[in-house]
């Protein structure tokens, strides 16, 4: 299937329309086909965001365009960053998606697609002790974060870390998600995947992202957007 951005004002209007609540992120990409959504939020406009990583090839755009395509394949919705920090969205955001599978958050109860956008930055994820990949690649130290669960609240160990660009690109994006409509999105909701599929048993999360991927914790992140950034 071949992927068409959409180009024009309606879909791309100014970024100084900021707190209208707009549809379309305006510094985003816009690709059709549209990714599939399962009904509107509750409030026009999610109250959050769930921060996720591939756990994919994160070397070029394409493999954030690639990404676009399996998650249009497998019934899911998100904006997409790639590794050069450019946001991909193909998808309204007055209408919610699958991207977190089983989910818990207290005040959201279970279910947290329908509630938070999912944003997916294009990272290896979780690697193993010599820095490899599921998939086999390895990646110098430089571009890897060793983390431990005492200080992230996420699983203890070595991830590929999100690009300076890409993580510019996402606190970017969740400054205009709030900016866009401030009566609807809270920054106590930004959450990250690792917190909401939560710790089962000892020792295991059903999910890692976004891990050390990212240069802090969700809990750090969330007071740097209530500071501006």
């Amino acid at each position: 299937m071949t992927e068409e951005f959409m180009a024009g004002e309606p879909i791309r209007p100014s970024v100084r329309e900021s707190g209208a609540g707009m549809l379309w992120y305006p510094l985003a990409e816009a690709v059709s086909p549209l990714m599939k959504t399962q009904g509107k939020y509750a409030n026009r406009y999610p109250v959050g965001a769930i921060v996720h990583y591939t756990a994919g090839h994160d070397q070029s755009e394409d493999d954030a365009r690639g990404t676009l395509s399996w998650g249009r394949q497998q019934g899911y919705c998100f904006f997409v960053i790639g590794p050069t920090g450019k946001i991909y969205q193909s998808f309204p955001l007055d209408e919610w998606g699958y991207h977190a599978g089983e989910s818990h958050w207290p005040g959201l109860g279970s279910g947290v697609s329908s509630k938070l956008v999912g944003i997916e930055v294009c990272s290896a994820g979780l690697l193993d002790a010599k820095r490899k990949s599921w998939f086999g690649k390895t990646y110098p130290a430089e571009q890897t974060r060793e983390v431990k669960e005492a200080d992230y609240g996420c699983p203890s160990g070595i991830y590929k870390a999100y690009t300076d660009a890409q993580e510019e690109a996402l606190i970017r994006l969740l400054l205009w998600l709030k900016s866009n409509k401030p009566n609807v999105f809270d920054n106590r909701y930004v959450l990250g995947h690792h917190e909401v599929s939560g710790k089962q048993g000892i020792g295991y999360w059903r999910k890692q992202d976004p891990g050390g991927a990212l240069s802090m914790s969700m809990q750090a992140l969330r007071k740097r957007l209530d500071a501006g950034g």
